[in-house]
């Protein structure tokens, strides 16, 4: 793929959330699209903390025109991640590089050239990708790939959140 590429081990407890009762791991070749992946692709996003998790959250209601209700309760997973084949695109110059857009944006607009580059690295099978937030921008988040998936453990049990946490500080939308 060239010199922008930088690839990195990833390892730690990341967060995510998803509807009460789903499953932590769970991902499917339906629905809809996201940043780095399209419809028919796996892909499990991760974030570097609740508060992160959480502006993901209140960012993607407010593209779906949604409220915080619509959406509760939500089960809250840790999960640990030990990842050694990453590609690091959380910096603006190496995202510059990939002819991808500098600045990440919580844009639908942006999605096909993030989507055209998690194709190559799949294609390359590499386990996923670390990337900044783009609803929370200093943060850091994972976009798994199949690859990747069984490099990830459900640590603990679920925290089941009944009523939305306040919004988090810094968040764009």
């Amino acid at each position: 793929m060239g010199a922008h590429i930088r690839r990195v081990p990833v390892s730690g407890t990341w967060v995510r959330h998803v509807p009460a009762g789903g499953r932590a791991l769970g991902t499917g070749r339906r629905g809809t699209a996201g940043r780095f992946h399209r419809p028919g692709e796996i892909a499990l996003y991760l974030a570097d903390s609740m508060e992160t998790a959480w502006a993901e959250w209140y960012r993607a209601l407010a593209e779906r025109g949604r409220s915080p209700a619509d959406d509760l309760p939500r089960d809250v997973y840790r999960i640990s991640v030990r990842l050694r084949d990453v590609v690091d695109v959380s910096a603006a110059a190496g995202r510059k590089g990939l002819g991808l857009p500098a600045q990440m944006r919580p844009a639908a607009s942006q999605r096909p050239a993030f989507q055209e580059l998690a194709a190559t690295l799949r294609a390359e099978e590499a386990q996923g990708v670390l990337y900044r937030s783009a609803a929370r921008s200093r943060a850091p988040c994972l976009c798994v790939f199949e690859p990747g998936l069984s490099m990830l453990r459900i640590e603990g049990e679920p925290i089941r959140v009944l009523s939305p946490p306040p919004p988090p500080r810094g968040l764009r939308t």
